[in-house]
């Protein structure tokens, strides 16, 4: 991060003031059937998002979201540029999540911008670097971030930083620990110029990083500028790269980091065009392990943080959608449909308020005639004001009509999130028997689709379904409920994962 996006102004602890959206009418396209890739969470990880005492329970709140990779400082403390999250630590503690870590290398060096030792003195602490990664057993890593923000980090006297930097230490890194990838050049925001340089020094030379990476602030340039760098590659010869957006916000110091409605595009863009992993950046220096802003001062769970968990709730392949302006950071969506699980949800939000009329197309044959929709919304405040959760908005049965229907949904405030869940339609008792409370003792006969293996569940009065499903701790999975008197109706359910 650059040094003028390092100070926060007041506008991030108080109440924030922006302006209202101006309320419009938008089409949203989602087409169920049209696979872009299996779900990865690719967009979930975060800048020094986690150290090594917070988030404090990393089961509760760093699991659930599912993030893809991280970027942290290579080594930490007194003469170092963070004084903590370190990556070996934190690499640790998210091992059991599947979470990888990318090795910023730079932070090794003390001061804003980095105070550079000397070429001889830099690859020692490279070395160190690569032996206690070695050292550690561990196997969550993303790869080795060379350098961090070239040419704004870089200044003209230390010499040609391709020559006396990038390439000496691509070398030494093939050559030590050839198993890892290379990651760069991690520029501030993407130059086709300065991306044309580097790419042309880099070919020439033998050292073209594994995974290309920048920095984004403000989803509405991101396409814009993946097309231009994806022009330089055919240009140059190059074969496709992996994208790493390793710092990502609305904007530069940005107050509104972690804003639902805000993260939605950035996530729609990123799976849409195939982005590899993407961290949410991190601007408030003296409080780093709040993943990326979506936990609060106290690590409370923010809005942002509940908009990311419907993400981390996505499994299956991540489905087609098509919003108003692929370049803008205004209406978007992002979407999935697991099969296994019967369901479907579309996630949508943006900088824009209104009524958006969601087309959803492709509906698989399995979802039959009828869908279940239901409609749910998360708030946001600022940073530091807790939600505690999603609000139901509505629940409601659509006609699928040449595998199409349409739902509006009315967004009423940009900062925002708001999730469909998509399911076939059940018995018209389906919201008593799951989720509604019984208003008698009731059992039922629980079996898997094919008949197998069933259990007979107790619900006492004034309990539901759903809490008993919990206490027998059955898998996730589609299962069908047949009960025990003849006054409900046998409904199909779905377990999810927990």
């Amino acid at each position: 991060m650059a040094a003028n996006r390092r100070i926060l102004g007041l506008a991030g602890l108080c109440g924030l003031a922006a302006a209202p959206a101006t309320s419009a009418t938008f089409q949203l396209g989602v087409n169920l059937s049209d696979s872009i890739r299996p779900v990865t969470h690719a967009a979930s990880g975060s800048l020094y998002g986690i150290t090594e005492t917070l988030p404090a329970d990393i089961n509760a709140m760093v699991a659930p979201l599912k993030p893809r990779a991280l970027t942290n400082p290579a080594l930490s403390g007194t003469g170092r540029q963070q004084p903590i999250g370190a990556a070996i630590p934190v690499a640790r503690r998210v091992a059991s999540v599947g979470t990888r870590v990318q090795i910023r290398l730079p932070d090794v060096l003390p001061g804003w911008p980095y105070k550079w030792p000397g070429q001889a003195a830099w690859l020692n602490e490279v070395k160190n670097v690569i032996a206690a990664r070695k050292a550690s057993g561990l196997t969550n890593w993303d790869g080795y971030e060379i350098w961090n923000e070239p040419p704004d980090t870089w200044p003209s006297s230390n010499g040609d930083f391709n020559t006396i930097c990038w390439k000496p230490t691509y070398d030494l890194i093939k050559s030590q620990d050839p198993g890892m990838r290379i990651i760069g050049p991690s520029f501030s925001f993407y130059s086709s110029s300065r991306m044309s340089d580097f790419l042309k020094f880099a070919k020439a030379n033998n050292c073209l990083p594994d995974v290309i990476s920048w920095h984004q602030w403000g989803s509405g340039g991101f396409v814009g500028a993946l097309e231009n760098y994806r022009a330089l590659e055919k240009t140059l010869g190059i074969a496709p790269r992996a994208i790493s957006i390793n710092e990502y916000s609305s904007k530069i110091s940005d107050p509104y980091e972690g804003s639902p409605g805000y993260s939605v595009p950035f996530i729609s863009k990123f799976e849409r065009h195939g982005v590899e992993s993407a961290m949410i950046s991190w601007w408030w220096v003296a409080l780093p392990g709040r993943m990326g802003s979506l936990l609060t001062a106290g690590n409370q769970k923010g809005g942002g943080w509940h908009l990311y968990k419907w993400y981390g709730d996505m499994s299956g392949y991540m489905a087609r959608t098509v919003p108003p302006n692929d370049k803008s950071d205004g209406v978007d969506a992002f979407a999935n449909v697991d099969k296994s699980r019967q369901s479907a949800s579309i996630v949508l939000g943006g900088s824009s308020v209104g009524t958006v009329n969601v087309k959803v197309d492709g509906v698989p044959s399995w979802m039959g005639s009828s869908v279940d929709v239901k409609i749910e919304q998360v708030t946001w405040a600022n940073k530091d004001t807790p939600v505690g959760g999603p609000t139901t908005l509505s629940t409601n049965r659509h006609t699928v009509a040449n595998g199409s229907f349409t739902v509006p949904v009315n967004v009423t405030s940009q900062f925002y999130g708001y999730r469909m869940s998509l399911a076939p339609a059940t018995s018209s008792r389906l919201e008593r028997g799951i989720g509604g409370f019984a208003d008698h003792a009731r059992t039922y006969r629980i079996a898997d689709l094919q008949g197998r293996s069933s259990l007979v569940v107790s619900v006492p009065a004034g309990r539901t379904l759903e809490s008993a499903i919990d206490r027998a701790s059955i898998r996730p999975g589609v299962y069908v409920a047949t009960p025990g008197a003849d006054d409900d109706a046998t409904m199909r359910i779905v377990v999810p994962g927990r």
